[in-house]
Protein backbone atom coordinates (compact mmCIF):
# COMPACT_ATOMS: atom_id res chain seq x y z
CA UNK A 1 0.00 0.00 0.00
CA UNK A 2 1.78 3.57 -1.01
CA UNK A 3 1.80 6.05 1.77
CA UNK A 4 2.66 9.84 1.41
CA UNK A 5 5.02 11.23 4.44
CA UNK A 6 5.89 14.41 4.92
CA UNK A 7 9.63 14.51 5.52
CA UNK A 8 11.62 17.36 6.60
CA UNK A 9 14.10 18.92 8.57
CA UNK A 10 14.01 21.54 11.36
CA UNK A 11 14.26 24.46 10.70
CA UNK A 12 13.74 24.28 6.96
CA UNK A 13 11.89 23.04 4.39
CA UNK A 14 9.67 19.82 4.70
CA UNK A 15 8.59 17.80 1.19
CA UNK A 16 6.08 15.15 0.26
CA UNK A 17 7.40 11.61 -0.66
CA UNK A 18 5.21 8.87 -1.39
CA UNK A 19 6.54 4.73 -0.64
CA UNK A 20 5.05 1.49 -0.02
CA UNK A 21 3.96 0.94 3.69
CA UNK A 22 6.90 -1.17 5.22
CA UNK A 23 10.14 1.21 3.50
CA UNK A 24 12.45 1.90 6.19
CA UNK A 25 12.71 5.33 7.53
CA UNK A 26 16.17 5.77 6.44
CA UNK A 27 15.27 5.13 3.05
CA UNK A 28 12.36 7.95 3.39
CA UNK A 29 14.86 10.04 4.35
CA UNK A 30 17.56 9.29 1.40
CA UNK A 31 14.32 9.75 -0.98
CA UNK A 32 13.85 13.14 0.10
CA UNK A 33 17.43 14.14 -0.42
CA UNK A 34 18.61 14.32 3.45
CA UNK A 35 20.70 12.73 5.51
CA UNK A 36 20.21 11.94 9.08
CA UNK A 37 23.69 12.76 10.37
CA UNK A 38 24.03 15.05 13.63
CA UNK A 39 20.51 15.37 13.59
CA UNK A 40 17.41 13.14 15.91
CA UNK A 41 14.68 11.40 13.65
CA UNK A 42 11.20 12.33 15.04
CA UNK A 43 8.22 10.43 13.30
CA UNK A 44 5.07 11.68 14.21
CA UNK A 45 6.60 13.33 16.91
CA UNK A 46 8.29 10.17 18.69
CA UNK A 47 12.15 9.98 18.70
CA UNK A 48 13.50 6.84 16.78
CA UNK A 49 16.97 5.56 16.92
CA UNK A 50 16.47 2.52 14.86
CA UNK A 51 16.20 3.81 11.79
CA UNK A 52 15.20 0.57 9.83
CA UNK A 53 12.38 1.23 11.44
CA UNK A 54 9.13 0.04 8.90
CA UNK A 55 6.50 2.91 7.45
CA UNK A 56 3.50 2.04 8.80
CA UNK A 57 -0.44 2.90 7.93
CA UNK A 58 -0.43 5.83 10.70
CA UNK A 59 3.06 7.15 9.61
CA UNK A 60 2.75 10.70 8.64
CA UNK A 61 5.22 12.62 9.29
CA UNK A 62 9.43 12.49 9.56
CA UNK A 63 11.13 15.27 11.15
CA UNK A 64 14.91 15.74 11.57
CA UNK A 65 15.61 18.27 14.71
CA UNK A 66 19.28 19.40 15.53
CA UNK A 67 20.55 17.10 18.47
CA UNK A 68 20.78 18.84 21.37
CA UNK A 69 23.82 18.47 23.60
CA UNK A 70 23.75 18.53 27.20
CA UNK A 71 26.35 18.82 29.51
Amino acid sequence: MEKTIRVGVMPGKITEVVVETGTPINDVIALADLSAAGYDVKVDGTKITDLNTPVTGTTNLVLLAKQVKGN
